[in-house]
Parts: C-alpha cells; sequence; structure tokens
C-alpha cells in the first residue's frame, strides 16, 4: 500500500511539474513567481529537533531552487523594483521570480545570504521589528522545545493552561511522554485558537514557576542582528519588509490601537533602524483583517499573503501571492516544480 502511495504521489508531482513548465514556457503576459521561506538550516543542524518541519529548507535546496529557474529563464527581480515597475506601467519580465524570507532568523544571514551572493540574486527579508539585537525565541519554538525535550514538567500545575491542546492519545496513556515532532507541531496549530501574547504570557508565568526552563533555551542566538542587517543592506542584494512589531496575527488584535502599533510601528522601527526602503508589508500566519488591511494601505505601497499562486500583471500589490517552499515540497527538482504548478 505504501508503494503505491509513492507511485502516486510521483505520478500526480510529474503532472503538476509539467503544469509549471508549461506556464514557464508558454506564457507571454508579464508574471510574477514569489518564493518564500522561513529557515535555512544544514541537514545536520540540531536546531532543526524543535522547528517545524514545514519551516525549514536546507541551504543546497535554496541553491537548487535558484539553478533551476534560472536554467528556465526565470528574471530575479527584487520584489521593491517589480512593484515599481509596476505601478509605474513599465516593460515587465515575462517570468520574474523575487525571493523572500519570513520572520528574520539569524540563518538567513549565516546559510541563505551566502547562496544569493553566489548567484547575485537580490531578496527581501520581513523583519519582526522589535524583535531585532533580542535573545527572544518565537512562541511554537518555545512549546516545541518544552514538547520534545521537556516532556516531565508537563503534569505541573503551572502547565496546566497548556493541557487542553495536548495530543488526547499521548495525555490518557503517559502525561509526561516525549512528544515526536509531527505530534508536537499538532499542538502548536491548536494553540492557534488564542492569541499570541496570551500565550506569551503563559508561557513567561510558565518560566517563573519552572526556572529550569529558562535555562532549555538552544544556545544559538534565532534572530538576526544589527550588524548582520546592515552587512546584507550594503551588499545591494538585501531588502527588508514589514511583519509586524511582536509578530502578533492581526486577526486576534480587536483594538484599533493594537493594529496601528503593530503595522505602522514596525515600518518606524525598521526605518529607525536605518533600514529603508521599507514599502512591503507581510501578513503573520497570512492572517488578515478589513482594519489592518486598510491600515497596511495607508503605511505601505505593497503586501504579501500566505494564498499560494502566481502574480499575474496588472496584480493587486496588497494580495501579492508567494509560495512557500519547506523539505517537504521542495527537496528535488520535481516537489520544487510540482508546487510551482499546483492549481
Amino acid at each position: 500500500m505504501q508503494m503505491v502511495k509513492q507511485v502516486l504521489k510521483k505520478i500526480r508531482n510529474s503532472l503538476f511539474a509539467a503544469n509549471a513548465l508549461g506556464k514557464i514556457k508558454l506564457k507571454r503576459s508579464p508574471s510574477l513567481v514569489i518564493l518564500t521561506y522561513h529557515r535555512i538550516l544544514p541537514g545536520q543542524s540540531a536546531l532543526r529537533q524543535t522547528e517545524q518541519p514545514g519551516m525549514i529548507a536546507t541551504p543546497e535546496a535554496l541553491d537548487m531552487h535558484i539553478t533551476l529557474l534560472k536554467k528556465l529563464g526565470a528574471e530575479f527581480i527584487s520584489l521593491n523594483t517589480w512593484l515599481d515597475a509596476q505601478r509605474q506601467n513599465q516593460v515587465l519580465p515575462r517570468f520574474a521570480v523575487a525571493v523572500t524570507f519570513d520572520d528574520g532568523w539569524q540563518d538567513n544571514y549565516e546559510h541563505a545570504f551566502p547562496v544569493l551572493k553566489k548567484h547575485h540574486v537580490p531578496a527581501t527579508i520581513f523583519l519582526v521589528s522589535r524583535r531585532i539585537n533580542t535573545p527572544w525565541q518565537f512562541w511554537p519554538e518555545q512549546v516545541l522545545e518544552l514538547l520534545i525535550n521537556r516532556a516531565h514538567y508537563l503534569d505541573h500545575e503551572a502547565l496546566q493552561w497548556l493541557r487542553p491542546y495536548l495530543s488526547d492519545m499521548l495525555t490518557s496513556t503517559n502525561p509526561t511522554s516525549s512528544y515526536t515532532i509531527l505530534q508536537a507541531d499538532s499542538v502548536i496549530n491548536r494553540l492557534k485558537e488564542l492569541d499570541d501574547h496570551t500565550i506569551e504570557t503563559n508561557l513567561e508565568l510558565t518560566r517563573t514557576a519552572l526556572p529550569a526552563l529558562s535555562q532549555a533555551t538552544v544556545n544559538a542566538r534565532p534572530l538576526l542582528n544589527k550588524q548582520e542587517l546592515e552587512t546584507m543592506l550594503k551588499s545591494g542584494l538585501v531588502t527588508f519588509g514589514a511583519h509586524t512589531r511582536h509578530h502578533y496575527r492581526l486577526n486576534h488584535l480587536a483594538d484599533p490601537s493594537d493594529l496601528e502599533n503593530e503595522i505602522a510601528g514596525s515600518r518606524s522601527d525598521l526605518e529607525a533602524l536605518g533600514l529603508q526602503p521599507v514599502n512591503v508589508f507581510c501578513y503573520p500566519n497570512g492572517d488578515i483583517t478589513g482594519k489592518g488591511e486598510q491600515l497596511v494601505r495607508g503605511y505601505f505601497t505593497a503586501a504579501c499573503t500566505t494564498e499560494q499562486g502566481w502574480n499575474k500583471t496588472p496584480s493587486n500589490p496588497f494580495g501579492l501571492r508567494r509560495f512557500n517552499f519547506h523539505d517537504g515540497n521542495g527537496s528535488t527538482p520535481l516537489s520544487f516544480l510540482a508546487t510551482l504548478g499546483r492549481p
């Protein structure tokens, strides 16, 4: 049965890949494909053990994606450059590709930036402005670390808030059993019912009650610092966009002042760091609200979503579609092209 599933998956991917190649070769009107990545980590990196599978790609995969698209005739272009050209009704490339990275992970500098320099490919990194130059770890990674490496604390009263979101199978048998990465990832998805501030507050209270958890953080600095940002900016290859101040999902912010603080404040923070131009916004988790979109339109010239697809010309600059790549859908040329060809 497993072999049959693998054969069917290969056939399906082959059809989707053929669709992508057809679009690339036959499309006459200009189109923009936006590639999205989060973390770029080597296959042997220990950081992979406590990261969501859908968040990671290898440097080799990034290199392969760029090499393959160049062979297929793609013109790699800065997102700002493409948006400016569309706004000014200039001639656009028939097959343009823009590279983006979400969240501002330190490994973007360590492992992705060398690949960009090798190919002289521009990119946009969407930064969480108040997390720059800090040891901050996003709440999903904190929860993954707890479930995978510190599960023996799960029966402590300080973690009662988490129990409704744990796997029923595990909690009914042994509530302090360690979770696999996939089991822990499912907990992350269930926790998204809560707003980010509530989750962060609960985690902070938990660390206060269990000081040992604070000592369990990963030694490596998770996010980019100002020096790394300046180095990339000076290269002329990397520009920066805003991804809110704290990575709070906008559909969980009811107070208009909180929305404006996260959206407008992120741009002013980045500009204060000298990272201009900051013209493009990226919605955390892809969550969009009417008021949030209205504010974004007031402070930015474009916005990226998590909606998958090609951007036709002319396209709505505030509804840019992207393809998010990770190990699961981009580790081989076939899976990469199949993702680009999915309807």
